[in-house]
């Protein structure tokens, strides 16, 4: 579990480096666009931590847990009730597969969100250099 959670943080750092290189103009817009596809299933993934905690990670457990808790109640919540009013799960419980629509719903949006901040740094940075 650990393993991919630290899988997915490897996109945003590995899209941060692609953009350096390659397209240094808009090097926020796409790391923010990847923080936001899989801010979602990482704070899942650091709440899970919790749980792991006092057995295996000690106290760091417990604080990343916390984090991943405030997170996931953060970013979770627009997916859920997106995918609930397009009726892509059913009502009641969410279990199996259906979590897969409500992470892509959720990766969709903070995509998007996270996108245009990153778009506002970019813009940001742009008319600094111009001054």
């Amino acid at each position: 579990m650990i393993v991919l959670l630290a899988a997915l943080v490897v996109v945003p750092i590995a899209a941060w480096l692609y953009a350096r290189r390659f397209a240094p103009r808009f090097a926020a817009t796409i790391t923010a666009v990847a923080f936001g596809l899989v801010v979602s299933p990482v704070s899942m993934g650091l709440y899970a931590t919790y749980f792991l905690g006092p057995y295996f990670l000690g106290p760091l457990g417990i604080v990343t847990g916390m984090i991943g808790l405030a997170s996931s109640m953060f970013h979770g919540p627009p997916g859920f009730h997106i995918a609930r009013s397009l009726d892509l799960v059913p009502p009641g419980v969410i279990e199996g597969f259906g979590h897969f629509y409500v992470e892509v719903v959720n990766g969709l949006i903070w995509a998007a969100v996270y996108g245009a901040l990153g778009w506002l740094i970019d813009r940001a940075r742009r008319s600094r250099v111009a001054l």
